[in-house]
């Protein structure tokens, strides 16, 4: 402690006669006023620095923290107090490094995906199949169509050239699509919706559906994808391609069964019609060539497909979707109110068409916005749309997701019928059949660091490098708040006397004395004043 004070007495006898060699150089009135701050500002500092030790040292009896009331114990030597304040510091330091790691875990990556083996209770969807007929058209109703929309019948030379139109129209993909520019010319068609066209002479779906359980109907419906109209089985996210907007719960569920105990399987029987099958999840809409299937006449394909199915837990629902890096399928977007990978790709090339050129292919009904005629894709044709799109375009994946591998297909071919024979009864041309191998192994998401592990490990390491608790942080913070504003009053309480002390040290002012007062009168006026006269 002596040598301590030696060094203060000589540190301050030195910064002193520095003061004193800065105050020659100044003028008298420069000098008073630096020493009349200099001295509030060391005034100030010394009852600020010793109201913190105060405070520090008070905080440390509260949180029972040693390291902080040996910081401000002037008992002991500089340099072990120096030492327990950089302890403290190292402390602090790494408590916010891990914090942030953690923080960070649980912003990016809280969530892991396990594998689940337990396959004997499983119950699981079968595939959903999109049919695209290869004649798309239906003759009768485009001469119809022909008849009442251009007044052309079949005698007149425009009605093959309309009819090129039509099968322009209704053969034309997402990816194929040149035709359609040969007629951008013809004003005929500019004013022409090319959808409610297909939706007109689109053919009808006359085939069976059949499953395991006969008591299921197998939803079908007519869709617009980008391979053009085709019939979507057993797919319940089909139903949000068309023009009206539907809520998750209006859609129609999925054909189910339990793996293992039933013999899960859907066949549908083709009478005079072939076309291509894509098979795919129910809660995804065609848009991959993964699973393509070509169905001619005369065949009977029996295809066996591996599923490898991705489940969510329940409190994923709890993180954001940055923090899960996925969508569930009922939860509103900005863009969508039902959610899938496939849907959102779609709907990513569409507007691309949009912004390009100004209009929406009839492949997605579902955007809003002009619908392009054979104009409008001689102009997608000109920038190469949807080529480079495909690289563009980047949407999240659904949280739960099922993805069906061809095993195995056996196909058969059951010979030409003779006209007679197929005119006397109507018999399927072809067949498609399409089943579940029971899986044993599948995939769940889950949550492996929640906010309440954050909170846990936000405990563990202020327990391990400060050695305090919430209720240490609590009381801490009670009393550096507390003196804080016992401090804030007392300095109040300060100027108000300050100001009433000073109010009351004002002189006050005497009232003027009349002109004719006593004072005012002088001896020459008083001789000429008459004897007081005493009356009795």
């Amino acid at each position: 402690m002596r040598v301590e004070r030696i060094f203060g007495i000589l540190f301050r006898l030195r910064m002193r006669s520095r003061v004193l060699l800065l105050l020659k150089r100044c003028s008298a009135w420069t000098r008073h006023w630096l020493l009349l701050i200099g001295g509030l500002l060391l005034r100030l500092f010394r009852v600020l620095s010793a109201r913190l030790r105060d405070v520090t040292a008070q905080a440390g009896d509260e949180t029972s923290l040693l390291a902080i009331r040996l910081t401000v114990n002037r008992g002991l030597h500089m340099a072990e107090r120096l030492l327990w304040f950089l302890v403290i510091l190292g402390s602090v330091f790494a408590v916010y490094m891990l914090s942030e790691v953690q923080i960070a875990r649980y912003l990016t990556s809280p969530t892991v995906i396990s594998v689940d083996r337990d396959y004997r209770g499983w119950n699981g969807s079968l595939p959903a199949v999109t049919l695209c007929y290869y004649d798309h058209i239906d003759s009768f109703k485009a001469n119809e169509l022909i008849q009442e929309a251009w007044n052309v019948s079949i005698i007149d030379e425009d009605y093959f050239y309309i009819m090129d139109f039509l099968y322009a129209v209704v053969n034309a993909t997402a990816s194929n699509y040149a035709e359609l520019t040969k007629f951008a010319s013809d004003e005929r068609f500019d004013q022409i919706d090319l959808y409610d066209i297909i939706q007109t002479i689109n053919r009808p779906f006359e085939q069976v559906i059949s499953s395991f359980d006969a008591n299921f109907k197998v939803a079908v419906q007519m869709v617009m994808t980008e391979r053009g109209s085709c019939y979507a089985i057993n797919s319940p996210m089909s139903a949000v391609l068309g023009k009206k907007s539907v809520q998750f719960e209006q859609l129609p569920e999925p054909l189910t069964c339990q793996y293992g105990k039933q013999q899960c399987y859907i066949r549908m029987d083709l009478y005079e019609s072939t076309g291509v099958l894509d098979v795919h999840s129910p809660y995804e809409v065609s848009a991959t060539e993964a699973n393509i299937v070509a169905l001619h006449k005369s065949d009977e394909i029996t295809a066996s497909f591996k599923v490898l199915e991705t489940v969510a837990s329940k409190n994923l629902r709890e993180l954001s979707v940055e923090q899960r890096k996925c969508v569930f399928n009922d939860e509103e977007t900005s863009n969508l109110k039902i959610y899938s990978k496939s849907l959102c790709l779609a709907r990513c090339r569409a507007i691309m068409a949009l912004e390009m050129c100004n209009c929406v292919p009839f492949f997605y009904p579902f955007v809003q916005g002009p619908s392009c005629n054979p104009a409008g894709f001689e102009c997608l044709l000109d920038f190469k749309w949807p080529i480079w799109a495909l690289h563009i375009c980047k949407c999240p994946s659904t949280c739960t997701e099922i993805e069906y591998t061809m095993q195995t297909m056996k196909k058969s071919s059951w010979g030409m019928k003779s006209n007679e024979e197929a005119a006397s009864v109507e018999t399927a041309t072809s067949s498609f059949r399409w089943d579940l191998i029971p899986p044993k192994v599948r995939f769940r998401r889950d949550v492996v660091f929640s906010f309440e592990d954050l909170i846990v490990s936000f405990g563990g390491v202020l327990a391990l490098f400060v050695g305090v608790s919430v209720m240490g942080l609590v009381q801490m913070g009670y009393v550096i708040i507390f003196n804080v504003l016992l401090d804030i009053f007392n300095l109040l309480r300060f100027i108000h006397l300050h100001l009433r002390a000073r109010c009351r040290r004002r002189p006050t002012k005497l009232p003027s004395r009349p002109i004719h007062s006593q004072s005012n009168v002088s001896r020459a006026e008083t001789a000429e004043l008459p004897l007081f006269e005493y009356v009795n």
